[in-house]
């Protein structure tokens, strides 16, 4: 008998599928809005008293004038938000996962929140490798054109100069949210707990990568069109303009508009915040196969 030619086989796509994902992630919030709103109504009632708090602080202290108190009790809102998040994040990804009526997160709080910390640590390095080392190109190369004469025409390439940045920053941006989306499945991984490395997060998601980015793209753009809508629907009903911060200094603009204002934002953001992990949830559940 002659020998056998080897067989050669055709490797296949990756099955994931963003449309799916997107699909799980709204079916989860709207649907089913009573399970989500039942998961959710604690973390807003807790998010709004704490939000009244760092306001009212704020709001003291820049009719004191005192800037420290200002920056203080913005730092220790945003991370006192981030904190409730990752708490939220991992509510969410447990009841939608692992269908717990009730979802513990404090057992699994460190890790998560490690690893989210980790991937945003990541996203920043990444961008920042992009997009810093030709903003200092751009400025280095214009410096030496323009020179001292103002009237040079280098001066006439500012635009285009700026143009090219746009660029390069929006494809750091997505470079950034590429890799976020390859190493979800193991930032997700955390709040099960399930065994999943970095590598096997990559080796997962191969091919598929893409497809993930559109899909967080999408998200991105249907959270965007909702909070200029609610900016425009609420900003007229309730007087406040873009001169309205200005003032605020001088005690013009009437606290509860601006106070209602936040309330709506943190309404909208809740929502916004499921919708996001059921996601990632269901893009992890596509890759490991669990």
């Amino acid at each position: 008998m002659g020998d056998l030619a080897p067989t050669q086989t055709t490797p296949t796509a990756n099955p994931l599928s963003a449309a799916t994902a997107l699909g799980d992630a709204f079916t989860y919030v709207f649907p089913g809005f009573s399970n989500f709103f039942r998961l959710s109504w604690k973390f807003l009632l807790f998010v709004v008293v704490a939000a009244a708090c760092f306001f009212g602080v704020i709001y003291l202290s820049i009719r004191a004038e005192n800037d420290t108190g200002i920056i203080a009790a913005s730092v220790c809102a945003m991370l006192f938000g981030m904190l409730v998040s990752v708490a939220y994040y991992i509510v969410i990804a447990r009841n939608w996962l692992l269908n717990e009526t009730d979802p513990q997160f404090l057992t699994v709080y460190g890790p998560f929140l490690l690893r989210v910390i980790g991937l945003s640590l990541l996203m920043v390095a990444l961008m920042t490798a992009i997009f810093l080392p030709v903003l200092l190109a751009g400025i280095a190369g214009f410096e030496y054109f323009l020179g001292d004469d103002e009237t040079s025409p280098a001066a006439g390439f500012f635009v285009l100069a700026l143009i090219a940045l746009g660029l390069v920053a929006l494809f750091a941006v997505l470079a950034g949210a590429y890799v976020a989306g390859r190493i979800t499945p193991w930032m997700v991984a955390a709040a099960i707990p399930s065994p999943m490395s970095l590598r096997e997060s990559w080796a997962a998601t191969k091919g598929a990568g893409l497809r993930i980015l559109g899909g967080m793209v999408g998200l991105i753009i249907i959270f965007m069109i909702i909070d200029v809508a609610v900016e425009g629907a609420l900003l007229p009903l309730l007087g406040v303009t873009s001169e309205s911060f200005e003032k605020l200094a001088e005690g013009n603009v009437p606290l509860p508009a601006l106070f209602a204002l936040l309330l709506a934002k943190i309404l909208v953001y809740l929502p916004q915040t499921a919708l996001g992990m059921v996601y990632c949830a269901s893009v992890y559940r596509q890759a490991s196969g669990r």
